[in-house]
């Protein structure tokens, strides 16, 4: 009975979104004075941004400071949502976009976050060409022309350097969506950089397949999920990017190299200790 609450929840929001997709909330999550009224030195005390240079650090306060005073972080299903828990939700969102520039973020207005994972109708279409829907777990979901869904739990789940980013991932697939409005695994890169970008890109899927085939789904290099399709094989690889990058530079130098130069930063340089002189 509960999922199904969910379900019906999240369907009549993100259909409200969808039919108003420039629409905003009568409050804000944030004043002209952001800066003062969050508690940033708690939000910003995770591994993953412990490893940032104190002029990233102080940049990517005040890029996740704008944040907050332009999107609207909604929590739903009773989630008692607290400024840190807000302050740090905007520094992982800004996170990946720190040397791209806020601008990046203009795919959506609103953040939804649950509790935890909730129940999504998710369409697919059969042989015939007919659309169906199916109810699945998700932890979160990136809607064209709407919010960002996410869910707390896996939020939490995103602080360290374990490969797993549920806020990144969805940041980069609206990153990829950012002109065309799809998801296609190439973001807006040089045309000349293109074919080299999905020539690699779907290496390491076939990489990873190769390895369920052997290894199963649990026995793979980087999560399995990446061989799903083109859009999610660069999200979770800019998952890896940012909260594993020696396991993905190690397995996949050239997709490592692509994301140095899209995301404009060297993330495996910051984790790498600097050698004694």
């Amino acid at each position: 009975m509960r999922d199904l609450v969910v379900k019906k929840d999240l369907n009549r929001l993100t259909d409200y979104f969808m039919s108003n997709p420039m629409i905003k909330w009568p409050w804000s999550s944030a004043t002209n004075e952001t800066s003062t009224h969050y508690p940033w030195q708690e939000a910003l005390a995770i591994p993953l941004l412990s490893v940032l240079s104190g002029e990233e650090t102080e940049r990517l306060k005040t890029l996740a400071a704008r944040i907050l005073e332009q999107k609207q972080f909604v929590p739903v299903q009773g989630l008692e949502f607290t400024p840190a828990m807000e302050a740090r939700l905007a520094c992982l969102f800004a996170l990946p976009v720190l040397e791209l520039g806020i601008e990046w973020l203009d795919g959506f207005h609103e953040v939804l976050i649950y509790p935890e994972p909730f129940i999504y109708d998710e369409p697919w279409q059969d042989d015939m060409g007919l659309v169906h829907s199916s109810p699945e777990v998700q932890s979160g979901q990136s809607l064209a022309q709407g919010p960002i869904v996410l869910n707390w739990l896996d939020i939490r789940d995103s602080f360290d350097f374990s490969g797993y980013n549920l806020v990144i991932h969805e940041t980069a697939h609206k990153l990829d969506m950012r002109y065309s409005g799809v998801a296609t695994g190439v973001p807006l890169i040089n045309l000349r950089d293109i074919p080299q970008w999905e020539h690699d890109l779907h290496a390491v899927i076939e990489a990873i397949q190769e390895e369920i085939d052997v290894l199963g789904e649990e026995g793979t290099s980087l999560d399995a999920y990446a061989a799903s399709d083109p859009a999610e094989c660069f999200a979770v690889l800019s998952e890896y990017f940012f909260s594993a990058p020696e396991l993905l530079a190690e397995r996949f130098p050239l997709m490592y190299q692509h994301l140095v130069k899209f995301y404009r930063q060297d993330t495996l340089a910051r984790v790498t200790p600097l050698p004694p002189h």
